[in-house]
């Protein structure tokens, strides 16, 4: 665990190195997020799912507006985020699932293990609590499936959740689609990173409404 810390501490140090030698604002303009400058100094909004984090460049400081710790891990997602964004546009009908996104088919059992089967494992017979799970998270309600909703992990970078309902005939199922501009805006390494943090998101807002239903 201590080498897989230092790992992405390297990691995290690189990213804040070539945020601070690159066009800032032309990253921040094409990542979407608002930012006020000054004496080469840039604080950054940057909307993470359900809240935002404030991002101070070149210190490449992270916090929270809602004072939640901002992990290692998060830091690193949000700096590659900036880097990456191309300002391509995003939002249209046509969503891709994991496997059509390039270079990401050979990953696909352990993004599948990482995402897919614990959804199933919580919602695959309760599209309710799935769909209510949503709703907490602040995602907008789609019409695939038996119920779905996408989730918007940065501004540029949906993700939608479907999940098919399992039944007497058929076994329940979940599929995560994305924009087919999401490698323009995230390495691949980091598609699985940010797909597994939506659903922690997920089944932690499925926990807490049932934890409040229970205490009514």
């Amino acid at each position: 665990m201590l080498e897989k810390q230092k790992t992405y501490k390297k990691v995290f140090d690189l990213a804040c190195e070539e945020l601070r030698t690159s066009d800032v604002e032309d990253r921040l303009r094409k990542a979407h997020v608002q930012y006020t400058a000054g004496q080469g100094q840039y604080l950054v909004e940057c909307p993470f799912f359900d809240e935002t984090i404030l991002v101070e460049i070149p210190r490449c400081t992270f916090h929270s507006k809602s004072g939640s710790n901002v992990t290692l891990a998060t830091k690193i997602l949000i700096s590659h985020y900036l880097l990456r964004a191309s300002g391509n546009p995003v939002g249209g009908e046509k969503k891709i699932p994991y496997e059509d996104v390039p270079g990401c088919r050979s990953y696909l059992s352990v993004f599948e293990r990482r995402t897919v089967r614990p959804l199933i494992t919580a919602f695959g017979l309760n599209r309710d609590a799935f769909r209510e799970a949503g709703h907490a998270l602040g995602a907008t309600e789609e019409s695939y499936g038996d119920a779905s909703f996408t989730i918007k992990a940065f501004p540029m970078v949906p993700i939608t959740f479907i999940l098919w309902e399992g039944d007497e005939e058929f076994p329940p199922s979940v599929k995560i689609l994305f924009d087919p501009a999401i490698d323009s805006y995230l390495p691949l390494e980091d598609i699985t990173v940010i797909s597994k943090l939506a659903v922690v998101r997920i089944l932690k807002a499925a926990r807490k409404s049932y934890q409040e239903e229970d205490g009514a």
